[in-house]
């Protein structure tokens, strides 16, 4: 019995034996007095008696009964034993004293052992509703539920009270389904009839992953685990648990995996490369001090050089993992948005330039910015589309410089939007790393920017946006050539 019951008790048993005694001296005397003055009851002198004395031993047990006997032989000795007696009449008040002593110790007797079996009774229910809240707590506490499924009742999967709502709503909705088809995600509800094919034939443990969407959104993983009942072949019980932090944390760590991985990678094909790169650095400045070239054929090498420039930086950055030591400068956004334009061949650009829209940032990380947004926006035009339109907008917004990339694609799934900037996470199944838009959130936040992206019928009328945005440089920052 928990502290609060016994405490309870413990201040109600003085209250209830003091109201006992004093019921033992008022009840018979009471009952005397009704017995001498109603002449239907001299034919039964002791019937008040006894019931006062069965009242008070079972409110207050044998001590009170003894003081109610004491009393009403009393009475009933003053009542007799002033008239004349003869041995009859004493020996008949003898054998009455001797039946209601009798009477007390029995029924005294019978009320004690209620009351030890009522102590008990209650000892164990306290002891059973710890147990539950503790189960309870415990089922809270693991994120767990368990069930029990009667195949031979229809199959409908009892949940018990006090599990925690791992579908994210009380049980009560779906209690008695017979099955988690309408619960579980789509692409997970291919597992359930093959799960109820091996309850019915098998007597094998089961245990099933499957992910539960949420009313609020959210997708939770769920693990479920049953046993068939020993000596009920048709009946199943199991629990079900919330694995949602388990696998979190298992994509978190080969996320980390792949992610050391692509760096030992890139460092290697970074130094593998840069003697190559060298090379095609001198011979372009070789050719480009040939007097001969034309005007358009030097641009073109002037602007091979810059590209090559930019992929030199590119290959020292190693794809995130490995910082490089570019200064910073004031950069106008506009200037070089316009030298990565040519990956957008096909494709109908939509400027909106605010001039002198300035960021402070590595020029060469801005260009790859800029490639990696307009090139996802071209490649989600150039399927389908009449009129393939991509829309760049640089204008200033307070003390920040917005970078806005449109496209009149698709659009992205509401699915994989949280999903977007995640390292190898790609909807292009064939050609996709899913690095891209990774790194140029790396980059984006390194600077001080923040980037993100809504999908759907925009108020510009656009399908998808990508937003970035950048703190204005300050005025007196040193400018780029």
């Amino acid at each position: 019995m928990n502290q609060a019951t016994v405490s309870q008790r413990s201040r109600y048993r003085p209250s209830r034996q003091a109201v006992a005694y004093t019921l033992a001296v008022v009840l018979p005397i009471t009952s005397w007095a009704i017995t001498t003055r109603v002449d239907a009851l001299h034919g039964l002198p002791m019937s008040l008696h006894f019931l006062s004395m069965a009242l008070i031993a079972t409110l207050g047990g044998f001590g009170p009964a003894f003081v109610a006997v004491a009393i009403s032989i009393l009475t009933r000795i003053y009542q007799v034993f002033p008239e004349p007696h003869t041995p009859a009449l004493v020996h008949g008040e003898l054998l009455r004293s001797a039946v209601l002593i009798c009477g007390a110790l029995i029924i005294s007797f019978m009320t004690h052992r209620r009351r030890i079996s009522g102590d008990r009774l209650e000892l164990t229910l306290a002891e059973l509703q710890d147990r539950t809240d503790t189960l309870v707590e415990s089922l809270h506490s693991s994120k767990c539920a368990c069930w029990t499924v009667d195949l031979d009742n229809g199959g409908g999967i009892h949940w018990y009270v006090g599990s925690y709502p791992i579908f994210g709503r009380p049980f009560a909705e779906f209690d008695g389904l017979p099955d988690l088809t309408a619960l579980i995600h789509p692409e997970d509800q291919s597992n359930i009839p093959e799960l109820a094919e091996h309850m019915q034939s098998s007597s094998d443990p089961i245990v099933c992953e499957f992910r539960a969407p949420w009313p609020n959104g959210e997708l939770h993983w769920l693990e479920m685990r049953g046993n068939r009942v020993p000596g009920e072949h048709r009946v199943w019980r199991g629990v079900t648990l919330d694995i949602t932090e388990r696998k979190l944390a298992e994509a978190a760590l080969l996320r980390s995996e792949k992610l050391a991985a692509m760096g030992r990678l890139a460092s290697t094909v970074a130094h593998e490369i840069n003697n190559p790169l060298e090379a095609v650095t001198n011979l372009l400045y070789l050719a480009s001090a040939d007097e001969t070239l034309e005007p358009t054929t030097r641009s073109y090498v002037s602007m091979a050089e810059r590209e090559l420039a930019r992929l030199g930086n590119i290959t020292r950055l190693t794809l995130g993992f490995v910082r490089t030591s570019s200064e910073t400068m004031d950069v106008e956004i506009s200037e070089h948005i316009e030298d990565v334009l040519f990956i957008a061949s096909g494709v109908n650009i939509a400027r909106r330039y605010e001039p002198e829209v300035r960021i402070t940032i590595p020029p060469h990380e801005l260009r790859q910015i800029a490639t990696n947004l307009i090139a996802n926006a071209s490649d989600a035009v150039t399927v389908g589309i009449s009129n393939p339109t991509v829309s760049i907008q640089i204008i200033p917004s307070g003390d920040k410089a917005l970078l806005l990339v449109e496209d009149n694609g698709a659009g992205i799934p509401a699915a994989n939007l949280t999903r977007i900037f995640d390292p190898f996470f790609s909807t292009k199944k064939e050609v996709g790393t899913g690095i891209g838009l990774w790194v140029t959130k790396e980059i984006v936040e390194k600077n001080g920017g923040r980037i993100s992206v809504a999908s759907g019928n925009l108020p510009s009328g656009f399908q998808t946006c990508f937003r970035v945005e950048f703190p204005l440089a300050s005025p007196h920052g040193q400018i780029a050539p």
